[in-house]
């Protein structure tokens, strides 16, 4: 349930922000996955900040274990599973001003879709200079697999910027599916009040789309 007011939230009407995530504040059950797929359930707590370290402890009278998020594959509360991503491209506070991109290294990003393009949803943290206060930069990232190796495109969801600005980012989406003609004709009716839902309706029904 909680992955899905999210996911409703992050489509539909609100912007996601990291307190909506049960694990900010407090520690809550989940499952954490380690670099050789071994599992551990206990309790976790983390903030989504790529400095930040996971928490972990096996019950509230255990002692605390803390990971780096490059030594974890991801991590499972209730019904939200997340994955580590590494050398990322998004939309964050260099962009609605200055067109230019930032870089994460890596990040745990919460799994929206799985199949032959996946979808993740990933916070980024930074400087809102028209705010003038510190912001999350939501963004959708969609992975697929080229020459054995993933590939990564970033869009920017609730984040201020011109109507400009996001015509850019669609172009700069628009050539990673290249194979698929339908999806970017889809993409390029957006603006920046379209709800995404649809979009990713239209990822679900791949290959069936690949050569409309």
């Amino acid at each position: 349930m909680k992955s899905l007011i999210i996911v409703v939230c992050l489509f539909v009407t609100c912007s996601v922000s990291a307190q909506d995530y049960p694990f900010i504040k407090n520690f809550v059950d989940g499952t954490i996955i380690l670099k050789d797929g071994a599992r551990k359930t206990g309790l976790i707590r983390w903030f989504p900040d790529p400095s930040e370290k996971l928490r972990f402890k096996l019950s509230p009278a255990d002692i605390e274990e803390k990971y780096q998020i490059p030594e974890l594959q991801g991590f499972i509360t209730d019904t939200l599973h997340f994955k580590m991503l590494s050398n990322l491209e998004i939309y964050g506070e260099n962009y609605p001003l200055l067109n230019k991109m930032s870089k994460l290294k890596y990040t745990f990003a919460q799994i929206i879709y799985a199949g032959k393009i996946n979808v993740y949803y990933v916070l980024y943290n930074g400087y809102d200079a028209l705010q003038g206060g510190f912001a999350a930069y939501p963004n959708l990232i969609f992975e697929k697999t080229k020459d054995d190796k993933p590939e990564y495109a970033a869009f920017p969801v609730y984040t201020r910027m011109r109507e400009k600005r996001y015509d850019q980012a669609k172009e700069r989406l628009l050539p990673f599916f290249s194979e698929y003609p339908a999806i970017q004709e889809k993409l390029k009716t957006f603006n920046r009040t379209t709800s995404m839902s649809g979009f990713v309706d239209i990822l679900k029904q791949i290959p069936e789309v690949k050569n409309e």
